[in-house]
């Protein structure tokens, strides 16, 4: 007895040698990284929206907390159009307003700067203001006040996405970066229009990423509405992106990065034939024929011929191969049975033009207020289907004035590009002449859609007004650059 208890202590001794010799402090990342893989396997075989919006939420504060506000910027820049709902809309309101936040606590210690460009700063006040007037013809007592809140909350969450893209993207480095991420955005939502056009009906996550269309034994005719849920604004979306990815097929100098650009630029138009919306591809075709007559100091005759059949070729091929092998259906033929009102109005929107003019004109000044729910709440009718008549409704003249005025700087902003070169410009030069002619597209597109519908794609829009003046002060800064480095006369 008294032997074993002699060997009590040297075994217990052995026992805490061999603990203290495990590697513990190693141990931490290997056993986070299997955690991790569990949980992310755990979410592929039985997703589950709360643990997949806790995790996404998560990466985002980590990133707000201990990285740089350019990244949290990017970080969003991917994720705006994949939110999430919640109570007071979806989550790029709260995270455009808690990255906002930070921002404005970093620039109060002075790690961070912030100005508000003269370019955009007095019709976005304005635009504020209409839309606070606005509130005025909004009963309290009803679900229109919600929705005005709601509404009005999300626009000015997109505003401040656009003043941070103008503070934050202020060299051709970090624009180039930006740019890139604007591609990968783009990937994605053409990733997820193509599991659409498969998989007609198909929940990737429960109550967050889903396609809207109801299983029927019989697919066919179906308009892709992408991650927006709405087959009109991401045809627009995809139609934007064809110039983007064509200017990053421009820029590139490995074949490899060519090759990928351009395989990406024939899928994101062929996303754009699958919603079948004639909108999307009129304005692309002015779009391209409108960059062609600013590029043609760069083209040849021969050149021109060459691109102008390889695009006639590729449209043809993308057109068939929708109509006849997909779920979608056939563009063209949509567009051939196109008719019109008096010669110039299409015959479908003759109802929600005329109706959305008789409701603008009941309150033509400041407008019937944010909370559109245009089913119901102001008056039965239909969508303006215009996003000029959609500002008239909502925040009258003063809106709508203040809106052009802002389209009107951004206009006057892009005309750097339009003597630019593609290939022999800047990057900043080159860019600025696809924003400029994106820009006339989409002046031209909302003439019979409206971005303002959709809570998701008006983030888009901001972000692309937002790349106006950041790209537009980078061309500035450029230039007295030069004029610095110039030597005297």
């Amino acid at each position: 007895m008294e032997k074993l208890e002699e060997n009590k202590p040297d075994r217990n001794r052995k026992n805490g040698n061999l603990l203290s010799r495990i590697p513990f402090s190693k141990l931490r990342f290997p056993a986070l990284i299997l955690g991790v893989g569990l949980l992310i396997g755990n979410q592929i075989y039985a997703p589950n929206k709360r643990v997949i919006q806790s995790i996404v939420g998560f990466v985002l504060m980590s990133v707000l907390w201990n990285f740089s506000t350019l990244n949290a910027l990017w970080l969003l820049a991917i994720m705006y159009p994949f939110p999430f709902a919640i109570v007071v809309g979806n989550s790029n309101f709260v995270f455009a307003i808690l990255i906002f936040i930070i921002y404005l606590v970093r620039v109060s210690t002075g790690e961070e700067k912030i100005y508000f460009d003269k370019k955009v700063a007095l019709p976005t006040i304005f635009l504020i203001g209409s839309y606070i007037l606005s509130f005025y013809n909004v009963d309290p007592n009803t679900t229109l006040f919600r929705h005005a809140l709601v509404n009005t909350g999300n626009m000015f969450a997109a505003m401040m996405f656009m003043v941070m893209v103008i503070n934050l993207i202020d060299d051709e480095e970090k624009l180039a970066r930006m740019v890139k991420i604007m591609a990968i955005t783009a990937t994605l939502v053409i990733a997820f229009t193509i599991i659409e056009i498969l998989f007609p009906g198909k929940t990737i996550v429960p109550n967050w990423l889903y396609t809207a269309h109801k299983t029927r034994l019989i697919m066919k005719g179906i308009r892709m509405g992408g991650p927006f849920h709405d087959f009109e604004l991401v045809a627009e979306f995809f139609a934007m992106n064809v110039l983007i990815f064509f200017f990053l097929f421009t820029r590139a100098k490995r074949m490899l990065m060519k090759s990928l650009y351009m395989g990406l630029l024939i899928t994101d138009l062929m996303m754009m034939f699958t919603t079948i919306t004639r909108g999307a591809f009129i304005s692309l075709f002015i779009g391209v024929v409108y960059l062609t007559f600013l590029s043609r100091k760069d083209l040849n005759f021969v050149r021109l011929v060459m691109l102008a059949g390889t695009f006639a070729l590729m449209i043809f091929v993308l057109e068939t191969v929708v109509a006849q092998y997909t779920a979608s259906g056939s563009l063209f033929d949509r567009l051939f049975q196109t008719t019109f009102e008096k010669g110039v109005i299409p015959t479908n929107r003759v109802a929600a033009w005329g109706g959305a003019i008789a409701r603008g004109m009941q309150h033509p000044i400041i407008g019937n207020g944010p909370g559109w729910d245009f089913s119901g709440g102001l008056n039965v009718g239909l969508w303006p289907h215009n996003v000029y008549l959609f500002y008239f409704n909502i925040t009258g003249i003063l809106g709508l004035g203040s809106f052009l005025f802002l389209l009107y700087r951004l206009g006057r902003a892009t005309l750097p590009g339009v003597s630019s070169s593609l290939a022999n410009s800047s990057y900043a030069e080159g860019f600025m002449k696809i924003l400029h002619v994106c820009f006339v597209m989409f002046v031209i597109d909302q003439i019979k859609i409206e971005y303002l519908r959709n809570d998701k794609y008006v983030f888009f829009i901001w972000f692309f007004f937002g790349m106006i003046i950041a790209t537009s002060n980078v061309i500035d800064k450029q230039k007295k650059e030069r004029l610095k480095s110039a030597p005297p006369e």
